[in-house]
């Protein structure tokens, strides 16, 4: 995938390219659907594809207090934006004077004047330009008067609802790993390196892996069912999000217990797939009755692995 920073960048010039814009954060199956039909018409027109989006998020500079915390970095962001078949994305630097821009000019400015766009595909509920003041019926309106169309895209839906990143932001808070990959289309994912920790987990003889992540968003304390990616090789796991309630000078953390052994895996990359929540954090009174307790957690991983055993492995 060819990535610009500026609409100068771009050379040679797209020949009216077909343009979809967004935020994209978690590239869900929201986004899935509205890169695929941007897709399908660029290949129809014999037009380029473009993707416009932007970094940082818009309300990281708009209201940094009140932005979300993104679902996924800009590199994996941009990864999974490919791997979907988009060759051309222009990825915008999002900064106070641009936020300043009015929705109208950046219409009239960027995508027409600049780019050339025949056609422009957004979500319903996106807003761009000064204020969030632009929105889908100004878009359609100035894609009236500027030759650029703006067909329709129906809200995907899941279990009745849209799909959405705060949707998947809210699910996962609150531990619901299912219904997030449900929406995202595939298990939500930690990405980070594993770090020394204090060792309790083999004390207890379930040695664990500790995670340094620079995750903007963790799934609500418990112990999920996950799978480990390390090495290149793919683990089934069961991972603790949380304080780690029984032993009381304990932090906050993120461990995973390989159901298999990997072998030394301090300082290497780590990714944790959340498939399942087993249960939320419980205060033991005694170290044997959490050993019991996780004892009965990895029978459930394993038993879990058995019963879907294309999760096990890919």
């Amino acid at each position: 995938m060819r990535i610009y920073t500026s609409v100068e960048s771009i050379a040679p010039p797209l020949d009216r390219p077909v343009v979809t814009l967004g935020n994209f954060d978690g590239v869900h199956r929201g986004h899935q659907a509205i890169l695929s039909r941007t897709l399908e018409f660029a290949g129809a027109s014999g037009r380029d594809a473009l993707l416009i989006t932007f970094r940082p998020h818009p309300l990281k500079v708009i209201r940094p207090d009140s932005a979300p915390p993104l679902l996924m970095d800009h590199e994996e962001r941009m990864r999974r934006i490919e791997e979907l078949g988009i060759e051309h994305a222009l990825v915008i630097p999002f900064t106070p004077s641009f936020a300043q821009i009015p929705a109208e000019d950046f219409v009239r400015q960027v995508l027409h004047d600049a780019l050339h766009a025949s056609a422009v595909f957004v979500g319903n509920n996106f807003n761009f330009g000064r204020g969030r003041e632009g929105n889908l019926d100004l878009l359609r309106r100035l894609g009236d008067q500027l030759g650029i169309q703006v067909p329709e895209m129906k809200d995907y839906l899941v279990l009745g609802s849209p799909v959405s990143s705060s949707r998947i932001r809210r699910a996962i808070l609150s531990g619901e790993v299912e219904l997030a990959r449900e929406l995202l289309g595939r298990p939500f994912t930690l990405n980070g390196r594993v770090i020394r920790g204090d060792s309790r987990g083999a004390k207890l003889g379930f040695p664990t892996a500790n995670m340094q992540t620079a995750s903007e968003i963790l799934p609500g304390d418990g112990v999920y069912i996950t799978r480990a990616v390390i090495s290149g090789g793919e683990y089934p796991a069961v991972t603790n999000v949380g304080n780690r309630p029984t032993f009381h000078d304990a932090s906050h953390a993120v461990e995973t217990h390989f159901l298999e052994p990997p072998g030394d895996l301090y300082d290497q990359s780590l990714s944790v797939q959340f498939f399942s929540r087993l249960r939320p954090e419980v205060r033991f009174a005694s170290l044997e009755q959490l050993v019991r307790q996780i004892a009965v957690d990895v029978e459930k991983a394993r038993k879990y692995f058995q019963s879907n055993s294309e999760e096990s492995s890919r």
